[in-house]
């Protein structure tokens, strides 16, 4: 099929496999989104289109899904997890109106099924390494609340 012909909103796969979802027509050309980028460009009306399948899509392509946190598998570790302890953790640390405990007891109610079999408050204490390892320092009040900030200096 021709890119002339293709329907605005559906995806579909290059002559080399890469995926695209036909955005309009601007001219002579058709505008596309590149899926494994989120670019737009504009094509030929007369590029030859292949109907989208998951398993056409070129090495290249799949590499760059993935990459970009879009494929089926994989990902990069850019965004955490919905969900994820961290997610729920960090900014509970930042905010600094919690002691560990407190930190633990809210990662109980909010991530039941990851919080399943773990030492939450050895999590907490995790992630107060983690950003001291990474230049942070960790500050405790007389009231024993943790707040995580960046060392001045």
């Amino acid at each position: 099929m021709t890119a002339d012909k293709a329907k605005v909103g559906e995806k579909y796969l290059t002559k080399k496999g890469i995926p695209i979802t036909v955005v309009g027509a601007k001219g002579d050309r058709i505008v596309v989104k590149l899926e494994n980028t989120d670019r737009q460009i504009g094509i030929p009306k007369n590029s030859e289109l292949k109907p989208y399948d998951e398993k056409a899509i070129s090495n290249v392509g799949r590499i760059l899904m993935k990459a970009n946190g879009k494929g089926k598998k994989g990902g990069n570790a850019k965004a955490k997890k919905e969900g994820s302890l961290a997610s729920i953790i960090d900014p509970l640390l930042f905010e600094g109106k919690h002691t560990v405990k407190e930190i633990a007891a809210e990662l109980a109610k909010k991530a039941v099924e990851a919080a399943k079999g773990k030492d939450l408050e050895a999590n907490v204490r995790a992630r107060m390494v983690s950003y001291t390892r990474k230049g942070w320092q960790v500050v405790k009040d007389d009231k024993k609340r943790v707040k995580v900030v960046q060392k001045k200096g």
